[in-house]
């Protein structure tokens, strides 16, 4: 799935696919945001433009971040539990990884 995220260091919006944690760019922190990619496609250009300047205060951003719980859970839910998958990398090598 695709996500939109924004980076601070550098003030661009990403859209990326899966959840990601560092800039593609700049390699900072990326803010997951709330606003789902079908959302932030079909924003006019105005609207985009607002959304962007709004990314600019930190309160605002803080108002559009998703919640890191969110990605997480998501994440362990397309782990399977207790799955008995080998990797032939490592033995310690996850089945799944970001």
């Amino acid at each position: 799935m695709m996500y939109i995220h924004y980076c601070r260091h550098c003030q661009r919006i990403h859209i990326l696919n899966g959840h990601k944690n560092y800039c593609p760019r700049c390699c900072g922190h990326l803010t997951e945001l709330k606003i789902s990619y079908l959302k932030y496609v079909n924003l006019s250009k105005e609207d985009r433009h607002q959304l962007y300047r709004r990314l600019g205060d930190p309160k605002e951003l803080a108002a559009l971040t998703a919640s890191p719980y969110k990605t997480c859970s998501y994440a362990k839910w397309l782990q399977p539990a207790g799955s008995n998958v080998e990797n032939y990398h490592t033995g310690n090598y996850a089945a799944y990884s970001h």
